[in-house]
């Protein structure tokens, strides 16, 4: 029992966000992928993401559509899965009915860096939003001309709903 008691002490001080704990794992795994297939395993892994991605904004259309709702960028961020105040430090911009978001901090830019994996976890943020909005909404479009596992200051995601 005296186990018990020192979990209770210790409480969540030494446990990781589980999309940190994601981020760990996809760079591993990533890294063993490319180095025993090279390109062609890159290939493989960029095709996982956006499926991945694509499965996940058909899941958040199933979710809208079955609210009899139509597929908007409003209730894209509304009825999302992902629960990004969780896992990012962000402030959020409207610019003309498109969403501007500027992430500060990410937990799994975070991940990545904790091992020393930018470089395999870039290639998840290199394809995950696209195939995401492609699997809610085709129309929809995104441009991320900053991120954070590309080394910069911050993620620049615009989610363009007004062409």
């Amino acid at each position: 029992m005296d186990v018990l008691i020192e979990m209770g002490e210790v409480g969540n001080k030494y446990k990781i966000n589980l999309f940190n704990f994601f981020a760990r794992l996809f760079c591993n795994l990533t890294e063993e992928v490319i180095s025993q297939f090279g390109e062609k395993g890159k290939e493989t892994i960029i095709n996982a993401v956006e499926k991945f991605g694509e499965r996940r904004g058909q899941e958040i259309a199933e979710i809208v559509k079955s609210l009899g709702k139509e597929l908007t960028l409003k209730n894209y961020f509304i009825y999302s899965t992902f629960d990004g105040d969780q896992t990012t430090k962000y402030k959020i911009n409207i610019v003309d009915g498109n969403v501007e978001l500027i992430i500060r901090q990410c937990v799994f830019c975070d991940g990545c860096k904790d091992w020393d994996k930018l470089e395999y976890g870039k290639i998840y943020c290199d394809y995950i939003d696209e195939a995401i909005l492609k699997g809610y909404n085709p129309k929809l479009k995104i441009e991320v001309p900053n991120m954070l596992t590309k080394g910069d200051k911050s993620c620049i995601q615009r989610y363009i709903a007004n062409e």
